[in-house]
């Protein structure tokens, strides 16, 4: 069938010898490494692994909340071809595991954000994990601005950070929480800040609140930010009419999952995402 993402699901984990038959491979080791550009498609298929084998080049390579920190190959070979991905129409997907001998997550595409041509060591690059959300983020930042502007530089850098789930809204949502707000999930490099009222709804303390937080592993917070999943006053998940059976199964929703804790303060946030969010 060719190289192709139909049927690989963001947020579940592959192995290497998984996908190669799934892509026609005779072996695994012809996906072997970190970079992988098919021949005739229009991908780039980025492996990353954080912590590697003692013997392999020590890449500095890692997830910071949606956005990944990757170091280019040594010898960069596929470095103009991930700057110029964009205007070629390239995909970047990726796959990431914390540890070498486990399997990978699937994270889907990625954007771009910013990258540093280097000559005596790999260059550095910065990209967006969530390529759907980036425009809407970008708008938000700057409709939303005015909102924050008169503040501290650091108040509102730390507006700004809470929008795209990094600096302190995801620390106090990793010290509310402590793992996945609902499978409890303890790999916080795999784990979304989401806020449950949107950040282009809040006020200036809502988008800092903790408890206007939760935090998900990409699979149920894609499903809550697009209002096909929510949760009750007692905290019991409410499915959305547009998931079919199929859906459910195919994305192994739980429709016993509660939330892990109900912290005082949550219940009001909770009603506005069914009230404007939940569908």
């Amino acid at each position: 069938m060719g190289v192709s993402f139909e049927k690989l699901q963001i947020g579940h984990e592959y192995e290497r010898p998984y996908l190669a038959s799934l892509w026609g491979y005779k072996s695994f080791h012809a996906i072997s490494r970190g970079v992988v550009t098919p021949i005739g498609t229009n991908y780039i298929i980025l492996f990353v692994t954080k912590e590697k084998q003692d013997a392999l080049t020590q890449y500095n390579d890692y997830l910071d909340g949606d956005f990944l920190h990757w170091e280019g190959e040594e010898k960069h070979s596929s470095d103009l071809r991930i700057i110029n991905a964009s205007k070629a129409n390239d995909d970047i997907h990726l796959f990431y595991r914390d540890v070498h001998h486990s399997s990978f997550v699937y994270y889907g595409k990625l954007t771009l954000i910013k990258h540093q041509v280097l000559t005596d060591q790999p260059s550095q690059f910065l990209f967006s994990v969530n390529i759907h959300e980036q425009s809407d983020l970008i708008d938000d930042l700057e409709i939303h601005r005015g909102e924050f502007s008169t503040l501290e530089k650091t108040e509102q850098e730390s507006i700004v950070k809470s929008r795209i789930g990094q600096g302190i809204f995801r620390d106090r949502l990793i010290k509310l929480w402590g793992g996945c707000s609902v499978t409890g999930l303890s790999n916080l490099t795999l784990l979304m800040a989401s806020h449950i009222k949107p950040w282009r709804d809040c006020s200036n303390q809502e988008r800092l609140d903790p408890l206007n937080g939760l935090l998900l592993h990409p699979t149920l917070n894609h499903l809550f930010d697009s209002g096909l999943i929510t949760f009750d006053d007692f905290g019991r998940v409410q499915l959305s009419k547009r998931l079919s059976e199929s859906d459910i199964k195919t994305l192994h929703i739980n429709q016993d999952w509660t939330l892990r804790k109900f912290p005082n303060g949550i219940i009001s946030y909770l009603r506005y995402h069914r009230e404007r969010i939940f569908s």
